[in-house]
């Protein structure tokens, strides 16, 4: 079986995502279950998958002990590497070893990525979708037929002249991310913000599903905005995150990805 490693871009000359198959790193998932870790720029979660149906959500970084690791994070990931992730300062570096783990992760993912098609595999019927995750940066991914792709909002559009950390000006991210926004947030910034979601949804032409996801943080601590974004979008539906335990979807893509092993997998209902 090979494991599935998949890239997101922070630049426009490089390709919107790609997925490739590699090596092997673990045969099979181990029965103690699989070790998923996400990254995020403000906190770190690990989730313990199994054996069966279990599920164990820990704060912060925590080892494997025997499991395949799993990893999710921000940025471009290549060939299980971070080739780019502003919001971390990670560039071209091995994520295990920069968290400082002593072993091999069996799949690198994008956290975006990773968490659309864990929205997907926790719906019934495993269906197609759009996924907003808006923390201290933006993810943005769609599941069409099965198939994640990620990168479709945050360092795109023009909103405003604001430059980004990815070097670019006017991103998303400059309007919707965490470190962009007001703090405290306010009701009052609410809808601008929904708002420019919706903008960012109906430009981009890869974003045809009709079920919108919003997830993260600031949706968790500001879950108005949910019904705000469904009136900024009235010929779609918008849900919030269907994962109530933990901190998003992504070890549920995660999981997914890894139980297949193909380059591009379609999504199994969880």
């Amino acid at each position: 079986m090979s494991h599935t490693y998949v890239a997101d871009t922070e630049r426009a000359d490089l390709p919107v995502t790609t997925s490739e198959r590699v090596p092997p790193v673990v045969a099979h998932p181990s029965a103690l279950g699989l070790c998923c870790v996400e990254v995020g720029a403000s906190s770190v979660e690990t989730v313990l998958l199994g054996p069966g149906s279990a599920v164990q959500r820990l704060d912060g970084l925590h080892p494997p002990d025997g499991r395949p690791l799993l990893l999710a994070v921000p940025g471009l990931v290549h060939a299980g590497r971070v080739v780019a992730a502003s919001n971390l300062g990670w560039y071209d570096v091995d994520p295990a070893e920069q968290l400082g783990l002593p072993v091999r992760a069996a799949v690198v993912c994008n956290d975006a990525e990773a968490a659309a098609l864990g929205e997907s595999a926790l719906r019934p019927g495993a269906p197609d979708l759009v996924f907003v995750g808006l923390g201290t940066g933006v993810g943005g991914a769609v599941v069409t037929g099965g198939v994640a792709e990620a990168n479709l909002f945050a360092h795109g559009g023009r909103f405003g002249d604001r430059p980004c950390g990815c070097g670019r000006v006017g991103c998303l991210e400059t309007v919707a991310g965490g470190w962009a926004l007001p703090a405290p947030l306010t009701a009052a910034d609410l809808p601008p913000l929904a708002a420019a979601l919706a903008q960012a949804i109906e430009q981009e032409p890869r974003a045809s599903p009709r079920l919108v996801v919003l997830a993260g943080g600031i949706t968790t601590a500001h879950p108005h905005l949910v019904p705000l974004l469904a009136a900024a979008l009235p010929e779609r539906t918008v849900q919030p995150t269907a994962a109530a335990t933990t901190k998003s979807a992504t070890a549920w893509g995660l999981r997914h990805l890894h139980a297949t092993g193909t380059a591009r997998p379609r999504i199994a209902t969880a």
